[in-house]
C-alpha cells in the first residue's frame, strides 16, 4: 500500500521526539497507523484516495442512468452488460461516447488530475410517452433503440440488471505525491489519533500527567467532517 504521509510528518504533527532519542513511537507503529487510517477513510467515503494502479472494479448498475465510481484518474477499459464503452471526459473531443465521465468538484489540484467519480450512460428519463434515447441526437447511429442495448434490458424501464454488469479497469485514486492537501491533512490527523489512542484504550479516556482527561471515544472532528464532505455514492436510484 502506498502511504500518503510519512511517519516523520505524523511525529512532527504530534511534536514527538524522534525514535533515535526518547520516543516510544516507532516508524513501524506510526506507519501501520497511517495505512489503517487510509483504509478506514476509503471504506467510509466509498472512494479511492491513495494510488491504486491497474485496479479492476465492478458494480451492479440496476440500469441507472448515472452510477457513482470510487474515483479513477484514468480508465483503460469499461464494459457494461458485456458491451465495451467509449468514455468521454470534458474537453477530450469525444462527441459520440457511449458513456460520460463525471469529474469530482475541484479539490485543490489541477483539473487534469481530478478523479472521475461517476458515469452517466444516457439521458434522464422523463414522465411522458417519448423514449429516453431521443434526447441523444445520435441515437440512430448508436442503436440506442435496440432491445440489445444494455440500457434497454428488461424493456428499458425495469430496474434490473445482472450482478457486476459494469466492470472498469484503470488507475484509481490520486497519483502518489499529487494528493489534495485536504486528503494529506486528514490522513495525518487520523493516524496521529490512532497513535495516541492506546493510552485510553480500556475506557476510552486518557489522563495526562497534569491530571487532565483526553476523550478518545469519538473520532477527531476533522475526520468526521472529511467523511461527510468527501463521501460519494448514488444520488438518484433511477430515472
Amino acid at each position: 500500500m502506498n502511504t500518503i504521509v510519512t511517519p516523520a510528518q505524523v511525529r512532527a504533527y504530534l511534536e514527538l521526539n524522534s525514535p533515535s532519542t526518547s520516543s516510544r513511537y516507532s516508524d513501524e507503529t506510526i506507519g501501520s497507523n497511517i495505512k489503517a487510517a487510509q483504509s478506514d477513510l476509503e471504506a467510509a467515503t466509498h472512494r479511492f484516495l491513495y494510488d491504486h494502479p491497474s485496479v479492476t472494479w465492478a458494480t451492479t448498475t440496476m440500469l441507472q442512468a448515472q452510477v457513482a465510481l470510487p474515483g479513477f484518474r484514468s480508465i483503460a477499459s469499461a464494459t457494461w452488460g458485456g458491451a465495451t464503452l467509449s468514455v468521454a471526459l470534458p474537453g477530450d473531443g469525444n462527441t459520440s461516447p457511449s458513456a460520460w465521465g463525471l469529474w469530482e468538484a475541484a479539490p485543490g489540484i489541477p483539473d487534469d488530475q481530478r478523479l472521475v467519480v461517476g458515469l452517466q450512460f444516457r439521458a434522464w428519463r422523463v414522465d411522458n410517452d417519448m423514449p429516453w434515447y431521443l434526447a441523444d441526437r445520435l441515437w440512430w447511429d448508436k442503436a440506442l433503440d435496440s432491445p440489445f442495448y444494455p440500457g434497454n434490458y428488461g424493456g428499458g424501464y425495469a430496474w434490473t440488471s445482472m450482478p457486476n454488469d459494469l466492470v472498469i479497469v484503470g488507475d484509481g485514486g490520486y497519483e502518489a505525491g499529487n494528493e489534495p492537501e485536504a486528503v494529506k491533512d486528514v490522513v495525518k490527523i487520523y493516524a496521529a489519533w490512532k497513535t495516541m489512542r492506546p493510552s485510553g484504550l480500556l475506557g476510552g479516556i486518557a489522563v495526562t500527567p497534569q491530571g487532565n482527561t483526553v476523550d478518545y471515544t469519538n473520532l477527531p472532528a476533522e475526520v468526521v467532517d472529511f467523511i461527510a464532505d468527501w463521501k460519494i455514492g448514488p444520488q438518484v436510484a433511477s430515472m
